[in-house]
């Protein structure tokens, strides 16, 4: 497949438009039920028909439970991520990607003529299923060489080729001693 065609496809491809949504005065609970019911791990708050946050597991996890909050009584609006962080549907995959990179977050808001209609998240694409998901190129670091067979960095060429000898070939057989084959 080719990487960089993967990467110039349009955001709104992978973006979802059945998503949860809640009102800043909804209770965690809510969210919680709200979420698992409908399978995923985050949900947009929406007042006056737009958003203005989104609230993840991780919030609930970190930000009540961690804490030792009464989910019943806590409003989405006291733990969510406001503003919520967007990229226009016609942008490209990578461009997504570097954003949610540059910005920490996993989750973005897709707008269309400057409205929200959906998500993306970065499971949909990098790992979004079989169906529906962006092969990423393996990147490497300049002047480090990594094993292909374990990922272990080493300082030279040489030093990889005697790992790669005598972790996973065995001894000798790069050197050219094709006695044990």
């Amino acid at each position: 497949m080719d990487f960089r065609k993967s990467l110039d496809e349009r955001v709104a491809e992978f973006a979802t438009t059945q998503f949860v949504s809640l009102s800043p005065e909804d209770t965690i609970v809510k969210a919680a039920n709200l979420m698992k019911s409908k399978g995923t791990t985050e949900a947009l708050v929406i007042a006056g028909g737009s958003p203005v946050g989104i609230v993840t597991e991780r919030d609930i996890l970190y930000k009540v439970v961690a804490l030792g909050l009464a989910p019943g009584s806590t409003k989405v609006s006291e733990v969510m991520t406001a503003p919520v962080e967007t990229v226009d549907g016609a942008s490209k995959v990578g461009d997504a990607i570097a954003k949610m990179t540059k910005l920490g977050v996993r989750r973005l808001g897709v707008t269309r003529d400057g409205k929200v209609f959906g998500l993306v998240t970065q499971k949909n694409l990098v790992s979004g299923g079989p169906d529906v998901h962006v092969p990423l190129p393996e990147l490497a670091q300049p002047g480090v060489l990594s094993c292909p067979y374990c990922g272990a960095t080493m300082k030279d060429r040489k030093e990889l080729s005697k790992h790669i000898d005598q972790v996973h070939l065995g001894l000798g057989l790069l050197e050219g001693d094709l006695s044990k084959w």
